[in-house]
């Protein structure tokens, strides 16, 4: 039996027969268990913050993750941010002005809608093909939105012939012009157009009707991934050659490619394209906070900088389930919610929860942890996008102050 399961069970029993009533551990003088950075953010957070879970983004950090992505996009080509992955409108605001770029990646109705309203000069590109409802449910609630014209700053993501005659007939319907960015399979294996002569019967049928007009294409290439390649890697060749092909079929379609959003690549692989000419508009979301799923070779120089700050409720000084417990179960923490997509970043030498708890999980820690109740425990998030919709405003800090707060996207509208 797994020791999370095994504890649990121990909890339990001892619930039953009141071996759950133990008194508190008192209050230890001394602060062992967070470095100085977290102790510093411990402190801060005891005397202004709100004595809840709260998300923390350390600006300082992500200023040099920032300048880190745009340095390996380069001249010449597009930085494209991913509105998933950074989901708050001050946030997008702040990491496009110091990128100095205006394009966006969106994969949610709600979030295009915000968009049109937030970022009046934006280029945005859906990151998924969209059920044509919810395209019509974003020009439904355009209606509302001045400055912002859909027909040239959107670019809708089509992976299929199907999917395009869905678009063409919508497009007739309303009255409209859309633009369309054809989604090519080179290896995810995720869908898209698979070969040139699909994207060449759909080159042909966006050709024939003034309502559609063709942006480019975008190849996504995550199976990457964790690969310590270069340009000259056997698999990054293969995709270039595949997204090659796809191009070449659109030169035969009479289009010039240099007008033409041809976007890749991801936070985990954005780097490897620093000496490609094939594409001009390149994606990356979490590379700019860093969650945990992001600590991969081409990201080793970024700096996390996006925290759960979650308050401590209890301490018990020993654990009152097993006897002898493993060293990093000697004693448990009780702390503000839980059951978070993360990991614990401070203090470390600790358990995973013994139970998962969206009120309050424990934690176990070896016997030399000398935190209080109010004290906090800090999580770095495994990804970003869900996590940072749970918490409400985002709290910023730079050069060691709360500085900001950053309200973000909520998830229908």
């Amino acid at each position: 039996m797994k020791r999370r399961a095994l504890l649990a069970n121990a909890v339990g029993l001892a619930a039953t027969y009141g071996g759950m009533l133990w008194a508190p551990y008192a209050r230890a003088a001394s602060k062992t268990g967070h470095d100085t950075y977290f102790s510093n953010l411990n402190n801060l957070l005891k005397e202004q913050g709100p004595g809840r879970p709260v998300l923390i983004i350390d600006r300082d950090r992500m200023d040099r993750n920032i300048d880190a992505i745009a340095q390996s996009v380069g001249v010449g080509k597009t930085y494209r941010a991913v509105v998933k992955s950074l989901p708050s409108v001050p946030l997008l605001r702040y990491v496009t002005q110091r990128a100095k770029t205006k394009a966006l990646m969106v994969f949610h109705q709600p979030f295009l809608n915000e968009v049109a309203r937030s970022f009046p000069t934006s280029d945005a590109l859906l990151g998924k093909p969209m059920p044509v409802a919810a395209a019509r449910t974003f020009y439904q609630k355009l209606n509302r939105t001045k400055n912002f014209d859909p027909s040239t700053q959107v670019q809708w993501l089509i992976d299929t012939q199907e999917r395009l005659l869905q678009y063409q007939a919508l497009a007739r319907e309303l009255g409209i012009r859309i633009r369309v960015n054809c989604e090519i399979d080179v290896g995810l294996k995720r869908g898209g157009f698979a070969n040139p002569e699909q994207l060449g019967a759909a080159l042909n049928t966006i050709g024939r009707d003034d309502n559609i007009s063709f942006s480019g294409l975008m190849g996504y290439e995550a199976h990457l991934t964790g690969r310590k390649a270069d340009i000259d890697h056997p698999a990054v060749r293969e995709v270039l050659a595949i997204y090659r092909g796809h191009l070449d079929r659109v030169r035969l379609a009479g289009i010039d490619p240099s007008s033409l959003t041809l976007n890749g690549a991801g936070s985990h692989t954005l780097k490897i394209y620093e000496q490609d000419k094939l594409m001009n508009d390149l994606s990356a979301g979490s590379g700019v906070v860093m969650p945990t799923d992001f600590d991969t070779f081409h990201l080793a120089d970024h700096a996390p900088a996006i925290f759960i700050a979650t308050p401590i409720l209890k301490r018990y000084s020993t654990n009152p389930v097993l006897s002898s417990p493993p060293e990093d179960m000697q004693q448990i923490y009780y702390i503000y919610g839980g059951y978070w997509k993360a990991k614990m970043a401070s203090p470390s030498h600790v358990s995973e929860p013994i139970y998962e708890s969206t009120n309050q999980s424990p934690i176990g820690t070896s016997a030399d942890i000398s935190l209080d109740v109010d004290d906090y425990m800090f999580m770095r998030p495994t990804q970003s996008e869900f996590v940072m919709l749970q918490f409400g405003d985002i709290l910023t800090i730079s050069k060691g102050k709360l500085d900001q707060r950053w309200p973000v996207f909520h998830q229908t509208g």
